[in-house]
């Protein structure tokens, strides 16, 4: 889709735009301030700059963390070892274990470059001034990273997540009438599954930029597309699972019938976000019609009126998914979305 693209574009390079200001910046401060080092101020602005202010934050309190942490083994392994290359290779082993033992080894780079500087300066010594000079670098770094990625374009990422939505429903509504067809005539052999696969795989790639603008949303709390897209997944995977019964309930165009127009009611209501209560009482009935029907003549017919009451059960389920998702919407909570462009 063409504002997919579009939207792609934008998002990188609004995010190429912060990383060149922010590390851009960093260097002018660290050079203004007559720093050593002063490029690797960019740098570390340029490494923790993420997807979202959250992250960038953490990543910041974690950087942080692990300088002094790095600083103490740097001030070690040079009393024990010297500033030779075999210390640079003892202290990394050592930090890089640590790092991945605490699932930190998104702070290495900045720790590496540190090292480096230690081990390797001119003086061949660790003072006070380069811890102070190395210390200033990662604060100008990480507090230009946090002020830089304070702004997002929130709108760019809620139109995106809207036409997601709407795609996402698009594609559903297109699976839902493939199934019905598929019900209705024993010599449809379309690709449904396929493309339920496939719209599975769409959805996680939403579900992570809804996650994204939720977290660059905090403090405010914005769930909507987070909770949209889960409650999407969760009904695809429950058409997935329906493969195996489907196929075999064409045999008996009686009950197939049934499961296609109960289908067909569902694709019509599949865009609304109301809660489905009309939709599951037509299943209370149509669950109760089968209850309340002769005990079945052959095996074959038995099989069938089985796999029918598993897939108005399957289905019952699909509608609860909304059902649960629609209850937990505050009141006026779902966003007006945009129209769906090519």
């Amino acid at each position: 889709m063409n504002f997919l693209r579009r939207w792609t574009i934008s998002d990188h390079l609004f995010y190429a735009l912060k990383i060149g200001i922010g590390s851009a910046i960093s260097i002018y401060l660290a050079e203004l301030l007559q720093l050593e080092y002063s490029s690797s101020a960019g740098i570390i602005t340029l490494l923790t700059i993420s997807g979202t202010k959250t992250e960038t934050f953490r990543l910041g309190i974690n950087r942080i963390a692990t300088f002094f942490a790095t600083v103490a083994l740097c001030w070690l392994t040079h009393l024990l070892v010297g500033p030779e290359w075999i210390g640079y290779g003892i202290v990394m082993v050592i930090v890089t274990f640590f790092l991945s033992m605490r699932n930190l080894l998104t702070t290495l780079s900045v720790n590496a470059v540190f090292v480096s500087h230690f081990l390797r300066n001119p003086e061949q010594k660790i003072t006070s001034e380069l811890i102070l000079n190395e210390l200033m670098l990662l604060m100008i770094g990480l507090l230009i990273a946090v002020l830089v990625n304070h702004f997002q374009n929130y709108e760019s990422q809620k139109r995106y997540l809207d036409q997601s939505a709407a795609v996402t429903e698009a594609k559903l509504r297109s699976i839902f009438m493939k199934l019905s067809e598929y019900l209705k005539d024993p010599q449809v052999n379309n690709h449904v599954w396929e493309e339920i696969i496939q719209l599975e795989k769409d959805i996680l790639l939403y579900t992570k930029s809804a996650f994204q603008y939720q977290q660059n949303r905090l403090p405010l709390m914005d769930n909507y597309y987070v909770d949209y897209f889960e409650m999407r997944l969760q009904q695809c995977s429950v058409l997935h699972n329906l493969h195996y019964e489907m196929k075999k309930i064409r045999v008996f165009q009686s009950d197939s019938q049934v499961v296609a127009r109960f289908l067909d009611d569902i694709m019509d209501h599949l865009p609304e976000m109301d809660a489905p209560e009309s939709q599951l009482a037509k299943l209370d009935q149509l669950i109760q019609q089968i209850q309340e029907e002769n005990l079945p003549s052959s095996r074959e017919e038995f099989l069938s009126k089985a796999r029918l009451y598993h897939i108005l059960m399957d289905l019952e389920e699909f509608l609860k998914f909304k059902k649960r998702f629609v209850a937990g919407l505050p009141v006026g909570e779902e966003p007006q979305r945009q129209p769906l462009q090519s």
